[in-house]
């Protein structure tokens, strides 16, 4: 099969049905051990791997000898990749180019390693001078992730949540930011299916997340008092684009007799602005209201 079978026709929708699978993927009949889901995997990856900036469009002709497959393999490789939208054909120039699946993922990479990048400085030095940790938390699909995380000299540390751990948005007070500020739907997503106990004080209740959402966006920050792990807290605040979307929280976080109700408000201070501080890096304009925490007189950031 070549490239000029026809000039609007993605040369795989010009294979048989008896060549398909269910859901239009084509498929050919493989020898044993030959479609092994590794096997499978390093080959579209070698696919992927394949387009560049100086050759953002290849022929179906282009890919198969450049992965040294035979033109069966190589069309049923271009079917997956194309219903997973990681592929779009061109029936124009009747060439292939990475999917907007492929962009999508590069935009949370892209953004990730900028926050990290532009995260790394300005952490450290929070750390340093509270004397707890301070973590920059993203999310990662139906759950949050530790992308950054910094210690302080201190010798008491709260050791739970590492850099590429997960938890779930309803428990500690970075995740807690970023749940507060999803979209009506992603948030009743999350409350429908990925919402867990991770202590006796988690909030998994409908009417208590509810109330948490109401008061992180009116106060712009979270405080977390052992929702996590006993005796540890935390405070969290939120980190947005240039758009003004939350794409991050920061937090830090430490023992419970540290997080008192004479030492609590100055932590807040310093999360917020720190979270602010990471926003402008990122090209968020702040009004002036935004530039203070709003504490409430006596706010110690209670259980629930």
């Amino acid at each position: 099969m070549s490239d000029s079978i026809d000039s609007t026709r993605d040369p795989i929708d010009g294979m048989s049905d008896s060549g398909r699978a269910a859901g239009g993927l084509a498929v050919q009949a493989s020898p044993a051990g030959d479609d092994s889901p590794v096997r499978s995997v390093s080959r579209a990856m070698a696919i992927l791997d394949q387009f560049s900036l100086e050759r953002p469009e290849l022929t179906f002709t282009e890919i198969s000898s450049g992965i040294g497959l035979t033109k069966s393999t190589t069309h049923r490789l271009l079917g997956a990749l194309r219903h997973e939208e990681m592929i779009e054909y061109d029936p124009v120039s009747r060439r292939y180019r990475l999917g907007l699946r492929v962009f999508r993922l590069g935009s949370v990479v892209s953004k990730t390693m900028e926050l990290a990048t532009r995260s790394d400085a300005l952490l450290e030095e929070l750390a340093e001078e509270t004397g707890e940790t301070a973590f920059v938390v993203v999310p990662d699909g139906d759950v949050s992730l530790c992308i950054r995380r910094f210690d302080s000299r201190s010798e008491l540390r709260v050791l739970f949540l590492e850099v590429g751990k997960r938890q779930p948005f309803n428990c500690g007070a970075a995740p807690r930011v970023l749940l507060a500020h999803f979209s009506q739907r992603r948030w009743e997503e999350i409350l429908a299916s990925h919402v867990r106990a991770m202590t006796g004080h988690s909030l998994v209740s409908r009417a208590a997340l509810e109330g948490d959402r109401a008061e992180i966006r009116a106060l712009g920050y979270a405080v977390s008092r052992e929702d996590v792990t006993l005796h540890a807290c935390a405070v969290g605040a939120p980190v947005r684009d240039h758009t003004g979307q939350v794409v991050a929280a920061v937090s830090l976080s430490g023992i419970e007799q540290r997080f008192g109700p004479e030492r609590l408000p100055s932590l807040i201070e310093a999360i917020v602005a720190a979270g602010l501080e990471l926003s402008h890096r990122l090209g968020y304009v702040a009004g002036a209201a935004a530039s203070r925490p709003a504490v409430p007189a006596g706010r110690t950031g209670g259980r629930r």
